[in-house]
């Protein structure tokens, strides 16, 4: 099930991108598969972080522009937050900590990754 962060952006899972009645009902614009972001190893993944902060800038200028967004990634639960985060971070000039807090509210399944955090600066 998609959560909404703000107006403009949804998070969520490969699922929910694949939902066509869905998408359609809840007017997406554009679908961000946030799987690209990342390098995988072994069991985790790494953000790739000039792709990351790219795409957070990109979600900023287009929720400006009243488009609404899906970010997903599997399972929705830790890549696709993290970039929702980004977002928050910079649309609404918080800090990341605050921002993953904020995010966690409106996506309760979030599963934070302070190490990743740690890369963004």
């Amino acid at each position: 099930m998609m959560d909404w962060i703000d107006e403009w952006i949804a998070v969520g899972s490969l699922l929910d991108s694949e939902n066509v009645d869905e998408l359609k009902e809840d007017n997406i614009d554009i679908i961000i598969d946030a799987r690209v972001l990342f390098d995988r190893h072994g069991l985790g993944y790494t953000p790739i972080i000039e792709k990351v902060l790219k795409v957070g800038e990109v979600l900023t200028c287009i929720s400006n522009m009243k488009v609404k967004v899906l970010i997903h990634c599997l399972w929705g639960i830790d890549r696709t937050p993290f970039i929702a985060m980004v977002y928050v971070a910079r649309k609404y000039n918080k800090k990341s900590t605050d921002a993953y807090a904020y995010v966690k509210e409106k996506h309760p399944r979030t599963v934070y990754h302070w190490d990743w955090i740690k890369m963004l600066k």
